[in-house]
């Protein structure tokens, strides 16, 4: 049997904002925008606010006691930043760091708070979205690394694929995921493969971004 992974939810919190100018206005949330490299959140430093990801790729790391760095995903749109941070009233548990130009909604705590006790809809779809990342950590603690890999991969690729002036390089690649080249070499050959990319001189010259899209529907389901 195949795992999926769950991700339906962090998608429609993004659709439900932009699907409710008139309630951003009510709430005063701002537009913010990113550049690539730019930190949204350092791990450690005080709360400054809930960030939901309207557009582009963000890479969310922390850094243990023993000053080891993890690397914890790569998401696009829907993902939420801040929002536990916000509930609990603790430090940012991670770094969050912008890889494309990004834009988010922005919201302070106390503005997040009223508008989970003031708006059911949106109450009830963060709960699905904290409830999908539980979900989606326990999946990821039983599949192999190479699935992961897998995932990750076609997710970025799928991004990075809007950008018309972005080359991507293996090497571009491999710091996103964090991985290794021998790693990356085995999933590019993979989706060559599969006819989904076409790698020459190091660069992914070529892509099959509706078959990417169905490669990773595959993993997506609604949470019912």
């Amino acid at each position: 049997m195949e795992e999926q992974f769950y991700t339906e939810y962090r998608t429609r919190i993004t659709q439900f904002m932009q699907a409710h100018p008139a309630l951003l206005e009510r709430y005063q949330i701002e537009e913010v925008h990113l550049n690539p490299q730019d930190i949204l959140l350092k791990q450690g430093t005080a709360p400054k606010g809930v960030f939901i990801l309207a557009s582009g790729l963000v890479k969310v790391t922390r850094t243990t006691a023993a000053s080891q760095l993890f690397t914890l995903g790569v998401f696009g749109p829907g993902e939420v930043e801040g929002d536990v941070e916000a509930l609990m009233h603790m430090p940012h548990f991670c770094t969050v760091q912008a890889l494309t130009p990004c834009r988010f909604h922005y919201m302070t705590s106390a503005q997040f708070l009223q508008l989970l006790a003031q708006e059911q809809e949106f109450n009830l779809l963060m709960h699905r979205s904290m409830a999908s990342k539980m979900l989606n950590t326990s999946l990821q603690s039983s599949i192999q690394n190479t699935n992961r890999l897998h995932y990750t991969l076609l997710i970025v690729l799928r991004e990075l694929s809007g950008l018309n002036e972005l080359q991507i390089s293996k090497a571009l690649l491999t710091e996103l995921l964090g991985t290794s080249q021998r790693n990356l070499n085995r999933l590019l050959a993979q989706l060559e493969q599969e006819k989904l990319v076409q790698v020459k001189n190091g660069l992914v010259m070529h892509l099959e971004r509706a078959l990417i899209q169905k490669k990773i529907e595959k993993y997506d389901f609604e949470v019912h």
